[in-house]
């Protein structure tokens, strides 16, 4: 073989081998963290041959034997935070706050079912005459004739937010909801009409229809009961207090209750006994049965089983299992983790042990954001919560909210912004205690990410990219060019860039507050879907959907991945703190890892950098301008940025690729926005992914 190819080949292989070990994943010795714990069984089904529990945080627990042995089966399910579940043939069907999903092979694998469902927080499922019923928040009632491969909205004269149950009687289909009471169609849900005649409450908990009667559970007042169709109700005449479900076995009706165990009524519910013998734990949140045995599901996520109709009870499954964690955040002295369906949950030792902030009462939390020892926790049903005593002591914080679901936080200045999922953004100029709305200009109300560099905010949407303000809220503009996608689902912001992350595209980045976008995606799988950004002075993070975590210095083009132990698990958080970082997993809690280590793994794998070396501006002090100049060993991506005395970025003169050699720069002495800066100590500083160095600039006006 002639030399000259056998040289090219040798370099060919060497470009192979590279490319492939810059592909391969970084060892991390990750490590998780105690928690926090997941818990409450919402749902429990069965089918032929399998019965199933839908669990908060930790997906899908299974047995086949009757519940000696159970195990979670979560194979092909995004998320974790599950809410109901409904048979159909020999599908089984659950719903969670993303999606809903379906298995064929009894919960052994699992999919997504159809596209119009997607992204919407799904609560309760119905099976009824070969039909599929779907009950969401902020999205109505859904319908399928399929098994789940395509929906219709059928929600015509239901305007509730929050469907909350959906059972059927065999003439009508009933729709209990939060805040607005019962509905019910006799249409397969082609319209609605309101059913609340003699309700004491329009929250309703739970729904069965048993031997001709209607019963409704509500929230504070009991259960209701209807003899005919819901026309007329009246209340229980046993007080049952929150009852979270209904089942049935052999002619008798049961009833879980928060607090109280389990109601049996032997004759069709007008009168009813506990039966709790051997049951540990009586705050119930669903129960269940296999045709032959009852199980009940608790708050700790346990489930005990009954094999003689509720005679006695015992402990069927207690495999622990962590919750999903959202978001994260650092307040005074401690690590606060957003859960999505057990809590809000507070370590004050880097995870080793997780608190639940006991006073906020509900357990969906989908923001959390932190300023010394003021904590505010955005949810899903009940607005905001905020702590001024480092998590100590909660208390709701709605004045001017008029949307009960909170899903992104920033600080801009001493404002605070809170995006919603239906009614846009809202600003708070004293700390959370009132808000009023934003959303002159805005383009969507569905608001996943908010972030801000002092003096704008950034607002990145479910469906419409990226929208900007200068004005503390009072207008909005898109920012939207060279974003493939509407759809952001994580923005930050680092050393005065603005980066994106999309749901199919991956990473962006602006450098000019929004106007453009660029595609940063190098070292990522293509159509990566990004589920959550973060950023410390070293190092930017993007965790992805498919248990991915990846990092590169702020100035690399590269991403690098790091090893984790977690494959196939949503990555739904990272926040960098103290000496770790740490990741946000659906199902899995938090985990961590040393930031040295990711240092060290940066510094053995990153993309070679440029030496640097940055001279003293003259003339020093100036008045009009002066001359930075700065040497280059080798060519290299590197940031020059002017930053005043509070550290805060002012002026981004240079930001890319630059050649080896000497270079010049001229420095006005203005802003970004061609303002001129007052008088002042102001810091010119030169950095690349290897090192930094600053020099001091004294302006005279």
């Amino acid at each position: 073989m002639p030399m000259k190819v056998v040289r090219f080949l040798d370099v060919l292989g060497l470009c192979l081998l590279a490319c492939w070990v810059l592909s391969q994943p970084a060892s991390a010795d990750w490590q998780a963290t105690s928690g926090p714990p997941g818990g409450y069984i919402r749902s429990i089904i069965a089918d032929e041959e399998t019965a199933y529990a839908a669990t908060g945080g930790g997906g899908i627990l299974a047995t086949d034997d009757g519940g000696d042995s159970w195990s979670f089966r979560n194979v092909g399910l995004s998320s974790h935070d599950l809410k109901s579940l409904a048979t159909l043939g020999d599908t089984v069907f659950v719903a969670s706050d993303e999606n809903v999903f379906r298995s064929m092979d009894h919960g052994l694998t699992w999919e997504a079912c159809g596209t119009e469902m997607e992204g919407k927080y799904t609560k309760t499922l119905l099976a009824q005459d070969g039909l599929l019923f779907a009950g969401t928040y902020l999205y109505g009632v859904f319908r399928s004739a399929d098994r789940g491969d395509s929906w219709q909205a059928v929600s015509n004269g239901l305007p509730a937010k929050y469907i909350y149950w959906l059972a059927s009687d065999g003439v009508y289909l009933y729709a209990g909801t939060y805040l607005d009471g019962m509905f019910r169609s006799n249409d397969n849900g082609g319209s609605w009409s309101p059913a609340n005649n003699g309700l004491g409450e329009l929250n309703i908990m739970a729904i069965i229809s048993f031997e001709d009667r209607l019963y409704a559970s509500t929230l504070w007042s009991g259960v209701f009961v209807s003899e005919n169709h819901g026309e007329q109700w009246a209340p229980l005449e046993t007080n049952i207090p929150s009852v979270k479900g209904f089942a049935s076995l052999d002619g008798d009706l049961y009833a879980g209750s928060f607090g109280q165990g389990v109601y049996k009524s032997t004759d069709s519910g007008h009168t009813w006994n506990t039966v709790n013998s051997g049951l540990a734990e009586t705050n119930l949140w669903s129960i269940g049965t296999d045709g032959m045995s009852l199980f009940a599901g608790v708050t700790s996520g346990h489930i005990y089983r009954s094999t003689n109709q509720g005679g006695n009870w015992t402990l069927s499954c207690d495999d622990p299992f962590r919750s999903s964690i959202g978001a994260m955040a650092t307040s005074e002295s401690k690590l606060v983790a957003a859960s999505h369906g057990t809590g809000l949950f507070l370590s004050v030792n880097g995870g080793a042990t997780w608190d639940r902030a006991s006073s906020v009462w509900t357990v969906e939390i989908r923001a959390v954001t932190a300023d010394g020892p003021l904590i505010l926790a955005g949810t899903d049903m009940l607005g905001v919560f905020r702590s001024v005593n480092d998590g100590g002591s909660f208390s709701q914080s709605n004045t001017g909210l008029t949307s009960d679901w909170i899903q992104a936080f920033t600080f801009c200045g001493d404002a605070v912004f809170a995006g919603s999922r239906d009614e846009g953004i809202f600003l708070s100029t004293n700390h959370g205690v009132s808000w009023s709305p934003r959303n002159a200009g805005l383009g969507s109300v569905n608001i996943n990410a908010l972030v801000s560099n002092g003096t704008r905010v950034f607002a990145g949407t479910a469906d419409s990219g990226m929208v900007r303000s200068e004005d503390l809220g009072a207008s909005w503009v898109a920012v939207n060019s060279g974003l493939p996608t509407n759809h952001i689902t994580a923005s930050i912001m680092s050393d005065g860039r603005l980066l994106a992350g999309t749901a199919s595209d991956g990473v962006f980045a602006s450098l000019d507050h929004g106007d453009s976008w660029v595609s940063e995606n190098e070292g990522l799988p293509p159509q990566t879907h990004i589920r959550s950004l973060a950023s410390n002075e070293s190092f930017l993070f993007a965790g992805t959907n498919a248990g991915e975590v990846f990092f590169r210095s702020g100035l690399e083009v590269r991403w690098l991945s790091l090893e984790c132990p977690f494959p196939e698990t949503p990555v739904l958080s990272l926040w960098p703190s103290g000496d770790y970082l740490y990741a946000g997993l659906s199902g899995g809690g938090v985990w961590k890892v040393l930031l040295s280590e990711i240092a060290e793994v940066g510094d053995e794998e990153g993309s070679p950098v440029a030496s640097l070396a940055l001279g003293q501006n003259h003339p020093n002090p100036f008045n009009s301008s002066t001359a930075i100049t700065l040497f280059l060993e080798a060519p290299g991506r590197l940031e020059l940025s002017v930053f005043d005395a509070g550290g805060r970025v002012v002026r981004q003169l240079l930001m890319g690729e630059w050649s080896a050699g000497e270079h010049r720069v001229l420095w006005d002495g203005t802003n970004d926005q061609g303002l001129a800066l007052p008088s002042g100590t102001y810091f010119c500083s030169l950095r690349t992914g290897r090192g930094q160095e600053s020099r001091g600039m004294l302006l005279l006006r």
